[in-house]
């Protein structure tokens, strides 16, 4: 019997200090951890030029048919070279991407990006940044704790080793006359 009392004490004492340790990892990774972490930055620029390459975008999102796809990231630089080494210049279909930084208070400049990936330097400003962009055909990206639930479009988050998990508000990207193509549904499942 005091085997048994003593085996489930140690289960409670580690599910206890699991729990503890992937929520304490989930919530530093959702507050600018991924960005920080050595190689953070190149994977989320993979991220935001692959989000331009598998979202369409309607025609009336460009001033022109040859006009060029802007990325921009609202607020402090958190993702250092990464965007424009990675990003800039690359080929999303037929267009060209460019990479702009904003500070985080142009929130009139960010609704002429077609993607926003919003620092966590924004971190509160969810609500405000998305409103700001909300009629406009802007995909909003960010790793901020809760940016899909609170407004935002993708969320990343970062996962036991080096995986990153997106969660993504569909209805929202849709409602924005954005189009999801199924390869990309298919690669974050």
């Amino acid at each position: 019997m005091k085997n048994i009392l003593a085996s489930t004490m140690v289960r409670r004492c580690l599910m206890i200090g699991l729990f503890s340790a992937v929520a304490a990892t989930s919530a530093q990774a959702q507050q600018g951890q991924i960005a920080a972490s050595d190689g953070g930055g190149d994977a989320i620029a993979r991220f935001v030029m692959n989000f331009g390459r598998f979202i369409d975008w309607p025609d009336a999102a460009f001033s022109s048919a040859d006009a060029d796809l802007r990325v921009c990231l609202l607020g402090e630089n958190e993702l250092g070279n990464s965007l424009n080494q990675i990003v800039d210049g690359k080929r999303a279909g037929d267009r060209t991407i460019t990479v702009s930084n904003l500070a985080g208070t142009d929130l009139a400049g960010a609704r002429n990006c077609h993607i926003v990936y919003v620092s966590s330097s924004e971190t509160g400003r969810t609500a405000e940044i998305t409103g700001a962009v909300a009629d406009s055909h802007t995909l909003t990206v960010s790793e901020i704790a809760n940016f899909p639930e609170d407004g935002g479009m993708i969320g990343l988050a970062g996962e036991r080793g080096d995986r990153i998990a997106i969660r993504m508000n569909r209805a929202l990207i849709e409602q924005t006359g954005l189009n999801v193509r199924e390869q990309l549904m298919r690669a974050i499942q």
